[in-house]
């Protein structure tokens, strides 16, 4: 027997542990919008048992923006392998189970990259920005991550689309509109821009008490240019003042010029 087949068939054993009636049972649930809805009953419960609650193959993550960790192992679900025969009576072809094969698949657990946005995901944005958003005329919307972008702000509707609920995103996508309130924008990433929405956000998501990676922060900003940063610190102020003025920090602006 396949090495992999029989790791699953000894997993799925283990359901009748009393410890793992719990498990067995979340696996009759669907709904989640995940791949793995599309499973047998039996493919599931080896995903519970595996201690995640979605599993999907290396490619599939990928479909998603995220990717396996170095050194993660798989674990197997069983796949039924089919085959064509002839029924001797009546001449007819039909399909019977030959065997089951073990197809690879990784906890979520084991992945890394961008957070998975399901259909219904509903973009909590903080009270402090109703008055920035009503103000600037933006409309918030919250969209699937299409493998490129977290976020996107329209010059022409004033959209803000977020494909993340992390705060860094929607504060970036805001300074773009403060900006381009403040000095007009031009289509498309240009290197002052997107520097100036990136400096502004983590300047805004600081002095707000917001926990902000500052290391992708600088990051993004070296993919563009630390002299981009440095010609724009007057700008990026007023973007930061405009905000902060508007969600009522009593807290000092930094003075960059």
């Amino acid at each position: 027997m396949n090495p992999h087949v029989k790791e699953a068939m000894d997993t799925l054993l283990k359901m009748f542990n009393e410890e793992n009636l719990p498990k067995v049972a979340m696996a009759v649930f669907k709904g989640n919008d995940i791949p793995s809805d599309k499973w047998s009953f039996l493919n599931r419960i080896l995903m519970y048992l595996n201690n995640t609650e979605d599993a999907r193959g290396f490619k599939q993550w990928q479909q998603v923006g995220r990717y396996v960790k170095k050194d993660s192992k798989a674990f197997y679900i069983l796949a039924p392998m089919f085959k064509k025969v002839i029924e001797e009576k009546t001449l007819e072809e039909k399909q019977i189970l030959a065997g089951f094969k073990a197809v690879a698949v990784f906890r979520y657990e084991d992945t890394e990259g961008a957070p998975l946005i399901k259909e219904n995901f509903k973009a909590n944005i903080p009270f402090e920005f109703n008055s920035i958003i009503k103000e600037l005329g933006l409309k918030i919307d919250a969209v699937r991550f299409n493998g490129a972008v977290y976020g996107s702000y329209n010059l022409n509707t004033k959209a803000i689309r977020l494909a993340s609920p992390d705060i860094e995103v929607f504060l970036h996508e805001l300074a773009h509109a403060v900006d381009d309130r403040l000095n007009g924008l031009k289509a498309g990433q240009q290197k002052d821009q997107e520097v100036i929405a990136e400096f502004s956000a983590a300047v805004i998501g600081h002095l707000m008490g917001y926990k902000i990676p500052f290391g992708n922060v600088k990051e993004y900003i070296e993919h563009y240019s630390f002299k981009e940063l440095l010609s724009s610190l007057s700008r990026i102020e007023k973007v930061v003042t405009y905000v902060i003025e508007r969600t009522g920090i009593k807290q000092p602006i930094p003075c960059f010029a």
